[in-house]
């Protein structure tokens, strides 16, 4: 009955996303939310395979969106707009855990790591459904969330990992498999196009399952990976265009869909102790702020002919899924963070991304708003 369930969720709430304009990925996180703690949906193995799958092939597709014209052109505004908005909230919020909440030093930086990220996979189809995407001022804003979460991962591999002689290989391993992958996929596209096998498909699928692979003994997070990756395949794609619609089909219409359902699960309203209330009291607010200053002054000043989408950086910025629960997870497993100071970032990690899609939502109100203002005052002159 539960494998019937989560389906039914991601329809559902798919469909109230649709009628009330919020970002698809926010409702399914709600979905997961609903679903844990109302149906009791959680540890159903499949769900954890199909998850990791979704994240892997959403980032191929961020990856493969990346205009490297506009990227070229706008690399050093995305570079500051990334390194600000990371690590002023990071520093923000790691004071705040060592002074205000008498955390040790590990445990204070876990927290800043976690809380300073943002979801490339949230922005990514935020940006999508915004249409700005394929423009200037959508490559800036995703160039500098691709390097926020670069920028979190490498903190969290210098804080808390350990690089072997072993690390060093796979990581040699990984670039010469990156690198050759394309290449590979280029000659099989080329000899078996349009075959009723789905090799190309089934080439991709085993490229993709392989970044868990080496992402677990590099210490990479596999999102990052399958990011570059569909970066170095971007160009061989646009000659197979038919390869892309399918695989699209299949991320964006099942397995993505999963992952955010997943993460909504992790969500879990019994816990929510006085004590984790407390915590997302303190951790909200100075997040959110952090998050939404930092990005909203430094992108307007950037760019002040980009003004008027200072509000709606301010906001994507504050996206923080993927690598802040990555994160939080880890310290969970680790005995870095205790479960009420895990709660409490998932709560806010969740919370903050909600508030940011009805900040996103009024915005792009305001703004066909003013449009039709401005027609409705320009009217047409007489034939």
């Amino acid at each position: 009955m539960n494998d019937l369930i989560i389906p039914l969720l991601i329809v559902i709430f798919g469909i109230i996303s649709l009628e009330i304009g919020v970002a698809a990925p926010i409702l399914e996180i709600i979905a997961g939310l609903v679903g844990a703690n109302i149906f009791q949906l959680s540890d159903i193995p499949w769900m954890d395979f199909i998850a990791n799958f979704g994240i892997l092939g959403l980032m191929f597709f961020a990856g493969l969106e990346v205009d490297k014209d506009i990227l070229r052109k706008n690399a050093g505004k995305g570079a500051i707009l990334g390194l600000a908005s990371y690590l002023i909230p990071f520093t923000v919020i790691s004071l705040v855990g060592f002074i205000l909440l008498s955390c040790d030093l590990k445990t204070a930086a876990l927290i800043g790591i976690s809380l300073s990220t943002t979801s490339v996979a949230l922005v990514y189809p935020v940006l999508k459904d915004l249409k700005l995407l394929s423009s200037e001022v959508g490559q800036t804003i995703f160039t500098g969330a691709v390097l926020v979460d670069v920028l979190s991962m490498v903190s969290l591999t210098i804080i808390f990992g350990s690089i072997t002689y072993w690390t060093m290989i796979f990581f040699i391993l990984t670039i010469l498999f990156m690198y050759h992958a394309p290449k590979i996929g280029s000659l099989l596209f080329k000899r078996y196009r349009g075959n009723l096998a789905e090799i190309e498909l089934k080439f991709l699928s085993f490229i993709l399952i392989s970044l868990i692979f080496f992402s677990n003994r590099v210490g990479v997070e596999e999102a990052i990976l399958a990011f570059i990756l569909g970066f170095l395949f971007s160009e061989i794609l646009e000659e197979h265009e038919e390869i892309t619609e399918k695989l699209r089909g299949i991320v964006f219409g099942f397995m993505s869909p999963i992952f955010f359902f997943k993460a909504g699960t992790l969500m879990k309203l019994s816990g929510m102790r006085i004590y984790v209330a407390i915590l997302m009291m303190v951790f909200l607010p100075i997040a959110f702020i952090a998050k939404y200053f930092s990005a909203n002054l430094v992108f307007s000043r950037l760019a002040p002919e980009w003004g008027k989408r200072s509000k709606l950086v301010g906001a994507i910025f504050n996206f923080r899924l993927t690598f802040g629960l990555i994160s939080a997870i880890f310290g969970l497993q680790h005995g870095i963070l205790t479960s009420e100071i895990y709660t409490a970032i998932v709560g806010t990690v969740i919370t903050t991304s909600l508030i940011s899609s009805m900040i996103i939502r009024m915005t792009e109100n305001e703004q066909s708003t003013l449009k039709r203002a401005r027609g409705d005052s320009n009217p047409r002159p007489p034939a």
